[in-house]
């Protein structure tokens, strides 16, 4: 049975909203229209009298230590210099700790791009309210009414609108759009010699990895990135990740509670007592270990795998095989949470020396013709749009980080992209990769009340939730490793009690108040 878009009661309310409100995103008439601010020029490439513009220069700090462009250079920044006549001077953060040092003195720049301490940002004494900036500068700049519900703070103004975030109606305008999931990839050549058996759900997952096990006995059947063991096989048990609530009886309980995070448990115990999973997997160093198992040849599975990334790998390594996509869902259990607000957003500091040129500069970004540059390039040169179908067709290799850096592109995009854009560019027709991400669309759901709790910094909450997921990185590896189904069943119901023990009833109690005042705003 198909799960696409499941909702409860509460989103078909949402959904009423939605459809009187501003769809597709941010717009604003006049948002391409450069600000005749500061010294330095730049040619607008409009021609004639008054084609020379004034650029506002503003400092911007990226609370991302591993944001990869470090300066605004390269054709995407520069074009969107010519359009908004604002150029960025770049500060990266060394580490986690800088931002709120520097809230904390007072010694903010113009603007902040974070995705952390979003509740310090958003204070009036930090940074400026959007619809003061909006009202007094930008009449015109226009943002949907969801998008301001779900950034709407206690204080009833909203400082930033993040990105990431689309509506459920907007996922479902968007039919090429392809969500962000985790995949799962195999050996090709030894799938073919297995017979090509059958790969419909779990079961037979785990009878492929016996073959394997059998006739490749120095082979590891599966192994995962050390940052995302598990996650495929989370989507297919429709489970959250490391952090959050979930709708149980109409309160807001902690994800580990999810009555089918036990079956998820078994299932990866099994794997690893039937041999499918190795301990050093739980011990990887990097990122990169998981990634070097299948280069060389010595992984059947790759549970963080990308068919599209790994195969030009192998080419240039010489390998004789390639890696397949598993491109469909196998479970009826299949789920991918899609509530709450975005992700990252920027923040215009009071201690900004043009605020005028701030909000014009980010009406620009969020507009779609500005998320479509930063995200995808210059159109024409660098991508078309598929009018047909609804998507750009991308003329380079998005994936490649070097083109990335030398154009400048992508990574901009994320100041005010939304969710759709983004998720349009990783459609291409002939890819597995988008075979496997049209599968996973059908197991997005949506609870946007629900994905909007979450704990602020220097609460007792927020405490006493980094102590449970502490406690879970430890506690969840004696799960995967126990010795027998029933060691694996206590260690889950342990984990459960230490998590009691450090404030779990006090969490879910304020999570389900929350839960229920973000439910009106729907």
């Amino acid at each position: 049975m198909s799960k696409f878009f499941k909702s409860t009661s509460l989103i078909a309310l949402a959904m009423t909203l939605m459809l009187t409100a501003c769809s597709g995103g941010n717009s604003g008439s006049n948002g391409n229209k450069p600000v005749n601010t500061g010294n330095e020029k730049v040619d607008n490439g409009s021609g004639g009298e008054g084609a020379e513009q004034e650029i506002v220069e503003l400092d911007l700090f990226v609370n991302m230590s591993w944001w990869p462009l470090k300066d605004w250079s390269g054709k995407v920044p520069e074009e969107i210099t010519k359009k908004t006549g604002v150029k960025l001077n770049i500060q990266v953060a060394a580490d986690d700790k800088q931002l709120p040092l520097l809230i904390a003195s007072g010694d903010l720049p113009d603007l902040v791009y974070t995705a952390t301490d979003l509740t310090r940002m958003a204070d009036p004494e930090v940074s400026y309210p959007f619809g003061e900036l909006i009202n007094k500068y930008a009449p015109d700049f226009e943002i949907s009414q969801e998008r301001i519900g779900v950034n709407t703070m206690p204080d009833g103004n909203f400082y930033t609108v993040r990105n990431a975030f689309s509506t459920e109606q907007e996922w479902k305008d968007n039919p090429k759009a392809i969500p962000g999931a985790n995949g799962m990839t195999l050996r090709e050549d030894i799938m073919t010699e297995l017979g090509n058996p059958k790969l419909d759900n779990l079961d037979d997952l785990l009878t492929i990895f016996a073959s394997v096990k059998e006739k490749y006995p120095d082979m590891v059947p599966l192994v995962w990135d050390k940052d995302q063991i598990g996650q495929h096989l989370r989507i297919n048990f429709g489970l959250k990740k490391s952090k959050g609530f979930v709708d149980i009886d109409g309160a807001a309980r902690y994800y580990l509670k999810d009555e089918n995070y036990l079956d998820y448990y078994l299932y990866m115990n099994r794997l690893y007592r039937e041999g499918y999973m190795i301990a050093e997997n739980f011990t990887f160093k990097d990122a990169q270990q998981d990634d070097q198992y299948v280069l060389n040849g010595q992984a059947f599975a790759h549970g963080s795998g990308v068919a599209e990334t790994s195969n030009p790998q192998l080419e240039e390594l010489g390998k004789p095989f390639k890696m397949k996509q598993v491109t469909k869902l196998l479970s009826d259990k299949a789920g991918i949470p899609m509530g709450g607000s975005g992700w990252a957003g920027m923040y215009i500091t009071k201690n900004n020396k043009n605020p005028e040129a701030a909000i014009k500069f980010l009406q620009y970004m969020y507009s779609e013709e500005g998320q479509k540059l930063g995200l995808y390039g210059i159109e024409g040169e660098d991508w078309e749009w598929n009018e047909a179908e609804k998507y750009p067709v991308m003329n380079y290799d998005y994936n490649n980080t070097d083109i990335q850096k030398q154009n400048g592109v992508v990574w901009w995009g994320l100041i005010g992209s939304s969710g759709v854009n983004e998720a349009l560019q990783r459609y291409s027709p002939d890819t597995q990769a988008t075979q496997w991400g049209l599968a996973a669309r059908e197991a997005l759901e949506f609870n946007p009340a629900l994905g909007l709790v979450s704990t602020e910094p220097d609460t007792e909450e927020q405490t006493i939730e980094a102590q449970i997921m502490n406690m879970v990185t430890t506690e969840e590896v004696k799960i995967y490793m126990a010795n027998s189904e029933e060691e694996a069943k206590a260690a889950y119901e342990a984990l459960l009690e230490k998590a009691e023990s450090l404030g779990l009833a006090k969490l879910e109690e304020w999570a389900t108040a929350k839960y229920k005042e973000y439910q009106k705003n729907f």
